[in-house]
């Protein structure tokens, strides 16, 4: 296992677009020495949770070996029992990476547990496979701890954007409402979104514009509201051609309009038309219009009902989050923690799986009176979903069941018991309504969401006695009440 450091190294010195080697890294490594001129103790561990992931690890290591620090660190990877080559590839192309071996898939929690548990190093760093390091990323996050009153930090987290950049167009049309049943001011219903000819509909970002994903997990579509702004990926240069496949309740007309190089007022507009059948219409953008960088983390907040959110979500960057500050949870993407904190609260918990599992440690590190500082420098640019599908019944599954075991452990009984009785009451009441929704439109109910809901329940009752020992164990060794913690959350 070779160290890293690449203040001097050739790694550090090498173009960004070329393929780093092992020799590289070693010179890398070796460059920072230690008092007695040997090679200096590994001030960090960089660990990555990887599954099958042989076609991200490579963008991801390149640009860890690519970091220019002024101390040594390592770099491990937890194969979660991966079967495509993962552990061929990091043994041919990255021997200067130790590999911890899983038999089964750990998921998140448990796969970075297999490592952390093993960190011996000052602090311990997390990086998902599918994220790329900016140079700088590593030096900045660990920064803080350096710093003064950095002995009162437990854990930082940096700027999280995601990978490609994006134009920003918005989008106006007029809306129906459905009918008693769904009360939503529909406007158009997009099931396809082209680059080029490339299918992008996954990788567009929606947030301020349509309801989320609904349809089949392989055949998603989205209903829009009558006003809003989407960002659409696409190369950095030149014109590109949009194609949109939609359709309507009726014959209509769509607006969409960007950006120019000098603003809104110098942009493109198009008047396109869409009805009750399903049509692809194309657009042309010249090659001037403005691409931008779209956040994706920086810091995450907890919602009053309970639900965690990213800060800064689907935000274009415009210098907003350009100031460190302290936030109430780190993401687990791009999350350094102080290594014996970590190694006294037990890392994540196990039994997280996947999902919220970065929530509950920060609300765990922050118990113990340690703050969580924001690292705007640190920057990481992020595939979005490439190892999960967002609303996928794996997603849901997840994120539903370990919201409910999180505020189990770590918030107030108020807040606990009102999300854990709201959720099979909401349970009931989606089951009522898609049977009345399918007596009305004589066809077969859409069972499907109401089953994954009841086993979300099945889990979390299974796991319910652990989380209420867990919870116990929280309260006697928190320096902070759960009611002054809870003074974080924030108001949708």
């Amino acid at each position: 296992m070779t160290e890293q450091a690449g203040t001097t190294g050739p790694a550090a010195r090498r173009p960004p677009d070329e393929p780093v080697t092992a020799a590289d890294v070693t010179a890398a490594g070796s460059a920072v020495r230690g008092p007695g001129g040997g090679p200096a103790e590994p001030y960090a561990t960089v660990v990555i949770v990887n599954w099958n992931g042989a076609h991200l690890l490579p963008a991801c290591l390149d640009g860890i070996a690519k970091q220019e620090t002024g101390f040594a660190f390592q770099t491990w990877v937890v194969d979660n029992a991966s079967s495509d080559g993962s552990r061929e590839l990091l043994a041919e192309r990255y021997p200067w990476v130790r590999v911890v071996a899983s038999d089964r898939n750990l998921g998140f929690a448990g796969g970075n547990n297999l490592a952390l548990r093993q960190v011996s190093t000052p602090y311990a760093v997390l990086v998902n496979n599918d994220a790329i390091p900016e140079p700088t990323w590593l030096a900045a996050l660990l920064a803080p701890f350096a710093e003064p009153g950095g002995r009162h930090l437990g854990a930082t987290t940096g700027k999280v954007v995601f990978l490609p950049r994006f134009l920003r167009i918005r989008l106006h049309t007029p809306t129906f409402v459905p009918g008693p049943h769904d009360s939503r001011d529909l406007g158009v219903r997009v099931s396809s979104v082209t680059v080029d000819g490339r299918e992008t509909l996954r990788e567009v970002l929606w947030e301020k514009l349509t309801y989320g994903a609904e349809g089949p997990a392989k055949a998603p579509y989205f209903w829009t509201r009558g006003e809003g702004e989407l960002c659409v990926p696409i190369p950095d240069g030149g014109p590109v051609t949009l194609g949109f496949t939609w359709a309507a309740e009726s014959r209509k007309q769509v607006t969409l309009s960007w950006d120019g190089p000098t603003g809104p007022g110098g942009g493109g507009r198009a008047e396109l038309a869409v009805g009750p059948e399903s049509t692809t219409v194309t657009v042309t953008v010249g090659g001037e219009a403005p691409r931008v960088d779209v956040i994706n983390n920086v810091g995450g907040i907890v919602l009053v009902d309970g639900y965690g959110a990213d800060r800064g979500y689907q935000q274009v960057d415009t210098g907003q989050f350009d100031q460190p500050e302290d936030v109430f949870t780190a993401c687990g993407n791009g999350m350094a923690i102080r290594a014996s904190l970590g190694h006294e609260l037990g890392w994540f918990d196990d039994a997280f799986f996947l999902y919220y599992e970065d929530t509950d440690l920060s609300w765990r590190i922050r118990a113990r009176g340690n703050a969580i500082r924001y690292v705007p420098g640190a920057v990481l640019r992020h595939i979005h979903s490439a190892s999960s599908v967002e609303w996928s019944p794996l997603f849901v599954f997840h994120t539903d069941r370990n919201r409910l075991l999180m505020l189990t452990k770590d918030a107030t009984a108020t807040l606990a018991l009102s999300a854990v009785v709201r959720y099979p009451v909401t349970t009931a009441s989606i089951a009522v309504r898609t049977l009345r929704q399918a007596w009305q439109a004589r066809s077969r109910p859409a069972v499907r969401p109401t089953l994954l809901r009841l086993r979300v329940i099945g889990s979390y009752l299974r796991l319910l006695p652990t989380m209420l020992r867990a919870r116990h164990e929280f309260g006697a060794a928190a320096t902070e009440r759960r009611a002054s913690l809870q003074s974080w959350l924030v108001g949708r």
